[in-house]
């Protein structure tokens, strides 16, 4: 472990306070001074983070450095979703923070004091003054004074300086204008006083709440969510990701919260006033500020942290004491996991102990901070005792999200991307190694055979049509970089990651990966350094042609949008492959994007057996010629497949005689070529490249495919679309017919009762044929379903439904029932303490039929006292969306409260977006356009620019379903009543 504490020396607590000379600040606001030492109620007299400078004096109103009255920081947080322009301020770069800060949960401000570090970046030749990145954030006592070249205190001087806010209060500029001139390498010491905000909109600094069951009363805690670009609302800094820093603090809480923790393990506590304790924590290594962190509450530890105290590094969970018998799981998976990922990275891990923390209200699923990673509940809680036992694919969820938060302890933490244009470095490994690490530790959850559909689908679909973004994205705004954390960045970076690996091979992969890791430990890497490990390790290994270089082949996917399709055409014995790119709502031959494709194929005749690739299709092809791919040129009955374990990032049609026997052979093929034709004839099908009769044709195999789990997965993404295209047209009727007589068999096999000891993926697959038959409401599912329901509203203290069918049953039940479902379920949302039952009853509460109760439901989302929580609003909401009673009345709702519920979930976690997004899911005609450039206007006229680009986001969408309808619905509809009319389906 490496700590680099800048500052050492013995304590002098007689030390005078050094006073700020009237002459060293620059101009001032004419606002009233934030009086900040009365917001405690008393000063606090806090100790210096340079114990040799002695203490600081009572922060107070002289002297200070105020915001304009309209931020003032005892006020409420009204900011908006407002877009913020970012400034690359360079010249300075951080070498240690030291911060004291007193979270006050009742003001809801923090009072604290840090001193920073810096050092002169001594490839510039001109002097440029230190700006900090801030936000909401008061300023007092600011120095500078010239960092001590040793421990003897004749070389402190204090500097002069102008000091002041920047443009539109976004920084705090500190210039030094005389002393240092023509010292490249100078280090000076900036420290100041701050009033900065406890935030409700689960960013920065924030607070937030949970009922104590023991008390029935309200128990406030303080967390923090820094990531990505919002330290700069807890104290001022430099807030990028490559201003790496080690960082001390201290801090301060009452004693009414019983614990703080931070990256670090504690160093000492004491009492610092009557009431209030001083926590002080050990030094970090060099790390990014986003991934810095602090949580005060009255949580409490885990027994099971205790099972395996003696080991290194000590893992430990945090959470209320209801809860810490769902600690088990997530706890023994990361003992799994970490062992996994320390061989094969080949780096111990760093630090000295783990905390994991399950926050109440957590904007995302979790967040990596180093050595102190936080959870919403539901991604760290999983129930085990009967009454409240999770689903199998909650358990898969919790696993995969602690690998991917452990993961990158190493790619994020120990080394991280420059600049956000490389996010999807740091986000794509982390996914591709959790799949990775749980393959290995739970080879039963056939976890890479799901990927190729979850994930895939994921990516292409955020990622086929005008509206998508190159993965390396020029990032210039906040706006921007919280757009970025989508599918695109996190599906697509590790899709081209596992890409990359199969065409170097894993070993290379492996040995590459390391490199970077050792190389550039506690440092910052971009994606060039990646590419030229991999070169390097691939041509010793005789893996890529000594002609390609791995930057030729990536960087032809992540500068650029979008994806190919790949045609394949037979000529004689030969394959003709075309490539070019998949684009909603239909094929556009002018689009000249082209992408470096690996090609891999087999045949009757060729049986390849591993995914390295046989042939290349270069930026500069349109087209190869694969010669003799067949030995013989009469080969109509030879089936070829193209991309072998879908290992490459493209989808593949094939010309009519390669369908057809494709579908003679389809029982013979691997399930993963099965699975991966099925799911691109539904999309090929929707963007034209193919008429829908070879999508439903293939759709016909799951008849008697009943236990080919994937297959029936791969079909959910496209369904799913059709569904909301044609519920409410006249052919939605026959289409549901249809869809009834597919899935009969299944559903008669499986039902709703599930035997003792089924397999992970059996569990997964019943629930899957479940909600398909009750989504087409085949009465043997959606009448058992409301009765299970009923048998539970009967009794509530004894749930008979299986966690693996809940949410369908749920759902069916709201659905079919009366308010008298609506309202037990809401019940028991309030009543369960297990996070992801809350999460199934969240979703089921947007079933209903009932418009008044969907409106209600949507006005609960904005309402403190209901028990949403603000991290739920945008599940609730599209659960509304999605419902196609429901959409409607979501958009009205959208609408005529878009300033109030910008104002509620804040812009941090995309919220707004998603609920933008959802809204799109039935809209289909042209007078919906005019509904969504309304609304973009009345955001427009309210100043909410990051609302407006969302909503031409949405616009998108709507063209693609618009154009879906007046070029493909009646295709369709003949398509279905043709095959409807062939077996005789009844339509009732």
């Amino acid at each position: 472990m490496r700590f680099c504490g800048c500052f050492n020396g013995n304590s002098n607590k007689n030390s005078p306070p050094l006073a700020l000379s009237s002459n060293s600040i620059g101009p001032q606001y004419n606002s009233t001074p934030v009086a900040t030492a009365s917001i405690l109620g008393t000063a606090p007299h806090t100790a210096s983070p340079i114990s040799k400078y002695g203490t600081t004096p009572p922060i107070a109103p002289i002297g200070d450095i105020s915001l304009p009255p309209e931020h003032d920081i005892l006020g409420a947080d009204k900011s908006k979703a407002a877009d913020r322009k970012l400034q690359l301020h360079d010249g300075w770069r951080p070498l240690h923070y030291n911060i004291v800060i007193e979270p006050n949960i009742k003001t809801a401000t923090n009072n604290g004091s840090i001193t920073i570090e810096v050092q002169r970046d001594a490839n510039i030749p001109t002097l440029l003054p230190i700006i900090l990145d801030v936000h909401n954030i008061s300023i007092s006592n600011v120095r500078v004074i010239r960092s001590p070249s040793n421990v003897s205190t004749s070389d402190e001087i204090e500097l002069d300086f102008d000091g002041k806010y920047g443009e539109n209060n976004s920084s705090f500029v500190v210039a030094v204008s005389k002393g240092i001139e023509d010292e490249r390498d100078v280090k000076l010491i900036v420290s100041m006083d701050f009033v900065s905000q406890i935030t409700d909109t689960l960013q920065g600094v924030y607070r937030t709440s949970y009922t104590n069951l023991e008390t029935n009363k309200i128990e406030w805690m303080v967390s923090t969510q820094f990531s990505p670009v919002d330290a700069r609302r807890a104290f001022p800094c430099f807030d990028r990701p490559d201003m790496k820093a080690n960082f001390t603090i201290t801090i301060i809480r009452d004693d009414k919260l019983g614990m703080a923790l931070s990256n670090m393990p504690l160093y000492r506590s004491s009492v610092h006033r009557p009431g209030f304790t001083r926590d002080d924590f050990v030094t970090s290594p060099k790390m990014p500020i986003y991934s810095f962190a602090f949580v005060v509450s009255n949580l409490v530890k885990s027994h099971y942290s205790d099972l395996d105290a003696s080991l290194v590094p000590r893992v430990e969970i945090w959470t209320r004491p209801e809860n810490t018998e769902m600690t088990n799981y997530a706890y023994s998976m990361l003992r799994k996991f970490l062992p996994y990922f320390e061989d094969y990275f080949g780096i111990k891990n760093r630090l000295s102990k783990i905390d994991m923390v399950s926050i109440p209200d957590f904007g995302f699923s979790a967040m990596e901070n180093w050595g102190l990673i936080t959870f919403r509940d539901s991604a760290l809680l999983v129930p085990e005792d009967l009454d409240r036992a999770s689903s199998s694919e909650h358990m898969e969820h919790v696993a995969q999200i602690v690998a991917h938060e452990l993961a990158h302890q190493w790619f994020g933490n120990l080394v991280t991307p420059k600049w956000w244009d490389d996010l999807w470095l740091k986000e794509g490994f982390a996914c591709y190694m959790s799949y990775l690490a749980l393959n290995t530790i739970r080879p039963e959850f056939q976890i890479m055979d799901t990927y190729t559909i979850y994930e895939f689908g994921d990516a292409m679909q955020h990622d086929a049509d005008n509206s998508s973004h190159s993965i390396a994205f020029d990032v210039k705004s906040t706006t921007d970089i919280r757009r970025i954390f989508d599918p695109i960045t996190y599906s697509k970076g590790n899709i081209l990651l596992r890409m990359l690996s199969s065409f170097v091979g894993d070993e290379a992969f492996r040995a590459a990966t390391q490199d970077l890791l050792k190389s550039y430990a506690y440092d910052n890497a971009d994606r060039d350094v990646l590419w030229d490990f991999m070169t390097r390790h691939a041509h010793e290994r005789k893996t890529l042609p000594d002609s390609l270089q791995v930057k030729t082949v990536m960087d032809s996917w992540i500068m650029k949008p979008g994806y190919p399709v790949v045609t394949v055409e037979r000529r004689e014995a030969d394959l003709v492959l075309t490539q070019e790119r998949y684009m909603l709502p239909s094929r556009n031959m002018s689009d000249d994007s082209r992408f470096v494709v690996p090609i891999t194929f087999e045949t009757d005749e060729l049986r390849k057996g591993d995914n390295i690739p046989t042939h290349w299709m270069l930026e500069t092809d349109r087209q190869i010629v694969i010669s003799e791919a067949f030995t013989s040129e009469n080969n109509t009955d030879n089936v070829v497949y193209v991309n072998l374990n879908r290992q490459g990032y493209y989808r593949v049609n094939y010309d009519m005689p390669s369908w057809l026997a494709l579908k003679k052979k389809f029982t013979t093929l691997p399930r993963i070529t099965r699975a991966q034709l099925l799911d691109d004839a539904l999309h090929l099908a929707q963007a034209e490249y193919l008429t829908y009769d070879i999508p439903l044709t293939f759709l016909m195999e799951i008849f008697t495919a009943t236990d080919d789990e994937l297959l029936w997965r791969a079909t959910q993404r496209g369904l799913n679309y059709l569904i909301y295209m044609l519920h409410r047209e006249p052919a939605y009727e026959t289409f549901r017919a249809f869809m009834k007589f597919i899935v009969r068999p299944a559903f008669d096999r499986y039902g709703l009762n599930e035997p003792d000891n089924e397999s992970h993926i059996q569990l997964q697959h019943r629930a899957n044929i479940a909600r398909l038959a009750c989504k087409f409401n085949y009465d043997r599912c959606t009448m058992p379903a409301h009765r299970k329901y009923r048998e539970w509203m009967a009794d509530p203290k004894l749930n008979p439904i299986k966690p693996n069918l809940k949410s369908i049953i749920y759902c069916t039940a709201l659905a079919e029932g009366s308010f008298q479902e609506w309202y037990f379920a809401y019940k028991q949302y309030k009543r369960t303490t297990s996070a992801s039952e809350k999460e199934q009853i969240l979703t089921s509460l947007g079933c209903t039929t009932k418009p008044w109760l969907l409106s209600k439901y949507l006005n609960m989302t904005i309402d403190p006292t209901s028990g949403i929580l603000k991290q739920d609003g945008a599940r609730a909401f599209r659960a509304v969306a999605e419902n196609p009673i429901g959409y409607e009345i979501a958009f009205d709702f959208l609408q005529s409260k878009i300033k109030e519920i910008s104002e509620y979930f804040g812009d941090g976690f995309s919220t707004l977006t998603e609920m933008i997004k959802s809204i799109t899911t039935y809209m289909n005609k042209e007078y919906h356009k005019d509904q969504l450039q309304q609304f973009a206007d009345r955001a427009r006229k309210l100043g909410l620019t990051a609302v407006e680009e969302a909503i031409g986001l949405a616009m998108e969408q709507v063209n693609n379903n618009i154009y879906w309808r007046e070029h493909s619905y009646y295709q369709l509809k003949d398509f279905l009543e043709a095959i409807v009319s062939e077996f005789h389906i009844n339509i009732f």
